[in-house]
């Protein structure tokens, strides 16, 4: 956390804050877990706050192994966002539900899956490139675009490889024209420095910058 707080300083520019993973907590089926879960999400969007981030950005539910729909799972997933647009009202900080990756996995990859009771939505264009619903996102997401993860993958049932824009299956125009129409920060989410800087070169060449980058 220190490091963080240090790396916060020294470069000055505006940030999202990215909670931390917790998998099945919010969806779960027992309550002391659903509600540990919520709580460490509390804590970390209560420091997310006073270190002067813009948004705060929550993963539903991922499961290892695919599994039916719930409806079990997924009104514990709405009462948590519930509880959570508390803590943004208590905060003043949005808190946005991420799109997952992999179908089965997750009860919020497609837009209307849930009800974000009140929370906003990070984009997450990979995600929605591996599950099969880029276009429904893009054309009405059924909830207030805030943010959007931009990276590349190989497309339908490929893995969450965050790869460098324009090295897989993902034209990026239209997410990038979507994001800016909706105010949105565009944040390129990559695993290192070399492909941020590839992703840039790539949008550079097809006239697509600049970008309001978070």
């Amino acid at each position: 956390m220190e490091d963080n707080i240090h790396a916060i300083r020294a470069v000055g520019l505006p940030f999202t804050v990215h909670g931390p993973f917790t998998h099945d907590g919010l969806g779960s089926r027992f309550e002391t877990k659903r509600k540990a879960a919520v709580e460490l999400h509390r804590r970390t969007v209560r420091v997310a706050a006073e270190l002067g981030g813009e948004s705060y950005i929550v993963h539903p539910d991922l499961a290892r192994k695919r599994r039916p729909w719930s409806p079990r799972v997924a009104a514990a997933l709405e009462r948590s966002f519930d509880e959570l647009r508390a803590v943004q009202e208590e905060t003043g900080l949005p808190i946005l539900v991420e799109n997952m990756p992999f179908n089965g996995h997750s009860h919020y990859a497609s837009p209307g899956d849930l009800d974000l009771q009140g929370l906003d939505l990070a984009l997450d264009v990979g995600h929605a490139a591996i599950t099969g619903t880029l276009d429904k996102w893009l054309s009405d997401p059924m909830a207030t675009l805030r943010v959007l993860h931009l990276h590349d993958n190989r497309g339908y049932n490929a893995d969450d490889d965050h790869d460098a824009v324009g090295t897989g299956a993902i034209d990026p125009e239209r997410a990038l024209a979507t994001a800016r129409a909706a105010g949105a920060t565009i944040v390129l989410e990559h695993k290192n420095e070399a492909d941020v800087l590839a992703s840039l070169e790539h949008l550079r060449i097809r006239g697509l910058l600049p970008l309001a980058v978070g």
